[in-house]
């Protein structure tokens, strides 16, 4: 399908300002592959699986929901993020103690290195992004509801990671639970999609001395090309190539499938 056709396509998709959607993909079909932001008069479009080459930006007619919307975005961003007082702690709530078992991120919830609540206005899981002065910048929060959407929503600031662990190799991973998967024996790093953000190579190059990419296999091709993207930064990079999420698999393999599976 060409550009003019996805765009009759994605002008009729409803949304509203500010909205970020993940959506299947009316051009594949795959799956929950789409991802569709408004925001400042545009819709921006980008479908992550690697055979589709849906993406693109539409310029649209600016309404004061548009206006309102960046004054009040304007107003957010001198304000701190901090941590909501209606947040509970993530075992509070069987949905989410559930979640951690079974994405193997206990471990990383139960020693402390990850810092896992709940929303229960919005029922998300929420990750707690910290920066490199441990300061608490925001949160990634996930949908513990099938019904709600977008599955993944950022709190506070977007330009760093989520980061979870220690140590002087990096793994990047495509959500905050595989990075809490990896997180016993290496730094997980989640990027929130199949996309390298220009702002966290900085983070990359100060912090670590090598970085795996390990991202979901229908991400092959993406993931070749964020290796070079952090070669190219003066980083060395490496793809491991995986048979199935990172988050599915105990501590113990996990270090076998990233350290046995140069490429």
């Amino acid at each position: 399908m060409n550009y003019r056709e996805q765009t009759e396509v994605i002008r009729n998709i409803p949304i509203h300002t500010g909205q970020s959607l993940r959506m299947d993909c009316p051009f594949c079909f795959h799956n929950n592959t789409l991802q569709l932001t408004k925001e400042s008069g545009q819709m921006k479009w980008y479908c992550f699986s690697a055979s589709c080459n849906a993406k693109g930006v539409l310029d649209t007619e600016k309404t004061m929901e548009d206006i309102t919307y960046m004054v009040n975005k304007k107003s957010e961003d001198k304000i701190k993020w901090q941590v909501p007082s209606h947040f509970q702690p993530g075992h509070s709530t069987h949905r989410v103690a559930k979640y951690l078992n079974e994405n193997n991120c206990i471990d990383a919830y139960n020693k402390g290195m990850a810092n896992i609540q709940y929303d229960p206005q919005n029922h998300r899981a929420v990750f707690i992004i910290r920066d490199d002065k441990h300061n608490i910048i925001g949160g990634v929060g996930r949908a513990m509801r099938s019904d709600i959407m977008p599955k993944w929503y950022v709190y506070g600031r977007k330009d760093y990671p989520y980061i979870c662990g220690e140590g002087d190799v990096a793994v990047l991973v495509e959500d905050c639970a595989s990075a809490c998967a990896v997180s016993q024996d290496f730094a997980g790093v989640a990027l929130m999609g199949t996309s390298l953000p220009d702002t966290f190579i900085p983070i990359l190059q100060k912090k670590y001395k090598e970085v795996i990419v390990a991202l979901d296999r229908d991400a092959t091709t993406k993931s070749f090309d964020i290796a070079k993207s952090l070669e190219s930064a003066k980083l060395k990079a490496r793809v491991v190539i995986l048979k199935d999420d990172l988050k599915y698999y105990r501590p113990g393999m996990i270090k076998e499938i990233l350290c046995k599976n140069d490429s």
